[in-house]
């Protein structure tokens, strides 16, 4: 079952990993949702993926912060952190999965992303060094300096257990790599 990093408690720059507490589901009913979702894949001999912040050169918040915000801004800090994962990258964990086996992945929660996360501002430097989005400018950024910067994945357990690591070891490599 693919999942979200996002269920994960810790809001202010703190490391989350597989074993962090998850928010509240009655308070936060949208990451319930999925918590409670993944509780029924997993109680049942499944496993759960929980992914970080999916792209692809055109998909994901660079796309859309860069084509849509530059006359609106992007809500939230811009050295607030973001966790990121390739589509790609998504899909091969998935596969890792499947090819360890219930031997292994039966009843467990994985955290996959990059592991090297961004921040806003860090994904728009990154997006407008690659040919694509170079002509674009860096919206503004309306957080204030006082609003929850986000929390950073440890997805280390769940890169052992898995046999896995990403094609794409940062949003920063991808863009560049793929510029023409």
């Amino acid at each position: 079952f693919t999942s979200s990093g996002g269920v994960y408690e810790g809001a202010d720059g703190e490391t989350v990993d597989e074993s962090s507490p998850t928010l509240d589901p009655i308070a936060n009913p949208r990451q319930g949702r999925m918590v409670h979702a993944e509780r029924e894949v997993v109680g049942l001999g499944g496993c759960a993926l929980r992914l970080a912040g999916l792209y692809t050169l055109e998909r994901g918040a660079h796309n859309y912060w860069l084509e849509k915000c530059s006359d609106t801004g992007i809500q939230g800090r811009e050295d607030g952190i973001v966790n990121l994962l390739h589509y790609d990258d998504a899909a091969s964990a998935a596969l890792a999965a499947v090819r360890v086996g219930p031997g292994v992945n039966s009843k467990e929660t994985y955290l996959i992303s990059d592991g090297n996360p961004t921040t806003r501002g860090g994904i728009c430097r990154s997006a407008v060094k690659n040919t694509r989005y170079a002509d674009f400018e860096i919206p503004t950024f309306l957080g204030k300096p006082d609003g929850l910067k986000g929390k950073v994945y440890d997805g280390t357990k769940s890169n052992d257990a898995l046999m896995w690591g990403p094609t794409y070891p940062s949003f920063d490599q991808f863009m560049t790599s793929t510029s023409s």
